[in-house]
């Protein structure tokens, strides 16, 4: 499960999170001049990790509407954390200079609540596939992400990560699975499986899930 924008596609010691041990996403999609990728991805990375982030990842968006767009994913244990990382990273000298030489320009920031995670979140490529759910039962989220993994892990995807849209606009309260792979077709092998299978098709049925939407990103740095 993940969410319902195909923009909210990028994406802490993996494992399952349970009780007070809450993460959050936030995803900060926008347009930029590619060619200085390879300056501004590790200094956003580099600025916000030292601002308390456990986890910062920049993508390039593949597919979809917003196709060649880019996002910057961070982790933070607290939501407040990531508002007070985002404003120091903004107010810097030396980020404001990398942003301006690369045109970068906001289109939209998304956070999300890391409900579980499995495997190494890491990998060439992320493919997030957004969903929706009439009537989810958050108590069967390790029993849906137990069952997922154990197909995507068959097929090569190094690990994944679910997510629940907590402040994304209209796609607030909807679902995100983030896969990371080192090869596209190796998911797309795990995703025609789960689509045969009895047990996944008759979990979504009893949740009233419905997928709404798959993008592919490339991880840049």
């Amino acid at each position: 499960m993940l969410w319902k924008d195909v923009a909210v596609v990028w994406l802490l010691g993996l494992g399952v999170l349970k009780g007070e041990d809450m993460s959050y996403m936030v995803f900060s999609i926008g347009n930029a001049d590619l060619s200085h990728i390879g300056t501004l991805a590790p200094l956003v990375k580099e600025k916000l990790m030292a601002q308390g982030s456990s986890r910062v990842t920049s993508s390039l968006i593949l597919t979809g509407d917003l196709a060649g767009a880019g996002i910057a994913t961070s982790s933070w244990d607290s939501v407040d954390a990531s508002i007070a990382g985002r404003a120091a990273l903004y107010a810097d000298p030396e980020a404001q200079s990398a942003f301006g030489a690369a045109g970068w320009t906001p289109l939209t920031l998304n956070i999300g609540q890391v409900l579980g995670e499995r495997g190494d979140g890491e990998g060439a490529y992320s493919v997030g596939v957004s969903a929706v759910s009439a009537n989810h039962d958050p108590a069967r989220n390790d029993q849906l992400s137990d069952l997922v993994w154990g197909v995507a892990s068959n097929h090569g995807v190094n690990g994944m990560r679910s997510v629940r849209a907590i402040a994304a606009g209209e796609q607030t309260g909807s679902y995100l699975n983030i896969f990371y792979t080192d090869s596209v077709d190796g998911y797309l092998a795990a995703s025609a499986e789960l689509a045969q299978s009895a047990e996944f098709v008759g979990f979504m049925a009893d949740n009233g899930g419905r997928i709404t939407g798959r993008t592919v990103n490339r991880t840049m740095g």
